[in-house]
């Protein structure tokens, strides 16, 4: 089958399935009603600008892209990423993977607020936005292969690429950074971060942004999936505190205690002792939990201490002691969660399995003396304590750990701003740690983006040619079961370096009241399509 055959054949299965009585709910969703969350205050509004889970989360509601994931009765996971139609109802690409061709929904309108008054969506629109994102987005280099953007006509986009990108239609569906907007708001704003300018075509309208207080949405009656969705509204309420949040929907007054649903182990156990009448289930996402190593400073540039920091921790005992057991400790470089591309450790060489999850303090002690340092060194551990629990005993346990083999880790903390801007950069001396992922959607951020000698998400200063080759050629292998090959590959590779010492990960606990329906959780940042098919049984409210 040629890529275009098969590219119009997702397309036309894709567009089935939305519509297919097979996909519905066995329940038949009741429409009204307004979903309530409490979540922190986001630092802005614009998604092309804007680099944060809680800014692209929330306009999510109010955006549509090019192509998107499953989301409620189409999934069949959450983790999956397969590509459906959004604004575009069909495209196709060339053989070699360089050419696509997007073709348009016609009558698709953007909400009805000024100064677009509900105008129809075009080729226009998408170009100016995809532009946009490649000049302004600090993800921007997800487009680096691409090579130019053109509106052919009305409803038609042609996007060529420098060369082939495996990663290229999962980029464009991951919410919200490749949002589709209009020219007129941001001539009129000067940017989209103020809550008039966010205007989009998704399942919910902003109405009002009352900062530090909510966000309100309004259903949009125009969404051009006919029937969807069925929320009446979506309000925001902004509720910075975990422990108040969870009081709120303890007690009745949110629908989720978490901008996605979650919540820790030890939240989520202690809610199912009080409240036994609430939904919780567990999923384990694509997440990672990590200590970064600056490799290109004394003495992490030394394999024998990475590798000794990585024999400190043991993983067995922090699963038990902080996830009940829960846990997954074969946790790197690829996610427990995204088993598609994961090589189970099982198939590694004893030696790689050592390093990457082995625990044993008699040869870290021994690697630390015949590195220099026979009675062991102190080092700075950056961090942001903000994360959600249980990341404040992660820094407090790791120091524990590591100072059984000599590690003094001087815990240092720092705001966000200062983290986001630099720490989680690659810019910090010697060591720090936290998460990477929760949103990610596709195998190559979790490769290149943490691992390529050029990438600015190389938090360890990684710079190997012959990784840098690998990295390369995953992107650019189209047949997934090839590529999947070289990421099995890339794995093998770096099980015994000890770039970045992998933590165990935790399962989240999604929490919500018996009558919300339909609600399915979905990795990535996209809680517009979650809330799409979410809906509220009346009686039981």
């Amino acid at each position: 089958m040629t890529r275009r055959r098969l590219f119009l054949v997702v397309a036309v299965a894709s567009l089935t399935a939305l519509t297919s009585p097979a996909g519905a709910p066995a329940q038949p969703p009741q429409r009204g009603g307004v979903f309530r969350i409490g979540a922190p205050d986001a630092p802005g509004l614009d998604p092309h600008q804007i680099d944060n889970f809680l800014s692209q989360t929330y306009v999510s509601l109010a955006y549509s892209h090019l192509v998107r994931f499953p989301a409620g009765p189409e999934q069949t996971s959450s983790t999956d990423f397969r590509i459906l139609p959004d604004l575009a109802e069909k495209w196709d690409a060339s053989k070699d993977g360089t050419l696509y061709t997007f073709h348009l929904r016609r009558g698709v309108r953007f909400h009805k607020k000024p100064p677009v008054n509900g105008r129809e969506v075009t080729a226009d629109d998408v170009k100016y936005s995809l532009e946009r994102f490649r000049e302004k987005s600090p993800r921007r280099a997800r487009f680096d292969p691409v090579q130019s953007i053109d509106a052919v006509d009305r409803y038609t986009v042609r996007i060529v690429l420098k060369e082939p990108f495996a990663p290229f239609l999962n980029h464009l569906a991951n919410a919200s950074h490749t949002a589709i907007v209009p020219r007129e708001a941001e001539e009129k704003f000067r940017d989209f971060n103020h809550p008039d300018a966010v205007i989009g075509t998704g399942p919910f309208v902003l109405k009002t942004y009352d900062r530090g207080v909510r966000l309100v949405f309004d259903r949009n009656a125009d969404y051009f999936i006919a029937g969807l969705p069925y929320l009446d509204g979506v309000t925001v309420e902004i509720v910075p505190d975990q422990a108040a949040r969870l009081a709120l929907l303890r007690t009745g007054k949110v629908e989720l205690a978490h901008w996605w649903g979650w919540l820790s182990p030890e939240d989520g156990r202690a809610l199912k002792r009080t409240n036994p009448e609430m939904v919780v289930t567990t999923i384990m996402i694509a997440d990672l939990a990590q200590i970064y190593l600056r490799t290109d400073q004394p003495p992490f540039n030394d394999v024998r201490v990475r590798r000794a920091v990585s024999l400190a921790i043991d993983r067995k005992a922090w699963n038990e002691a902080l996830l009940f057991g829960e846990g997954c400790i074969d946790s790197g470089p690829v996610p427990c969660a995204m088993t598609e591309w994961k090589l189970d450790a099982s198939k590694l060489d004893d030696p790689q399995r050592k390093y990457l999850l082995g625990y044993d303090t008699t040869e870290a002690k021994r690697l630390l003396a015949e590195a220099g340092f026979p009675k062991g060194f102190a080092t700075p551990v950056f961090h942001w304590p903000g994360f959600a629990p249980p990341w404040r005993s992660y820094y407090d346990l790791a120091a524990d750990q590591l100072s059984r083999v000599g590690i003094t880790a001087e815990l240092r903390p720092e705001e966000l701003g200062k983290y986001s801007t630099t720490t989680s950069l690659g810019k910090f001396e010697k060591m720090a740690m936290g998460p990477y992922g929760a949103s990610v959607t596709e195998v190559d951020d979790f490769l290149y983006a943490l691992f390529f000698s050029r990438s600015p998400w190389n938090r360890s200063r990684v710079n190997e040619a012959d990784l840098d080759r690998l990295l390369l050629a995953q992107r650019r292998e189209l047949d997934p079961k090839k590529r999947r090959e070289i990421v099995h590959e890339i794995q093998r590779y770096l099980a015994d370096k000890a770039y970045y010492v992998h933590l165990p990960m935790y399962p989240r606990y999604i929490s919500h009241p018996p009558y919300v329906k339909g609600f399915k959780p979905h990795d990535g940042f996209d809680l517009g399509r979650r809330l799409m098919y979410t809906w509220i049984e009346r009686s039981s409210r």
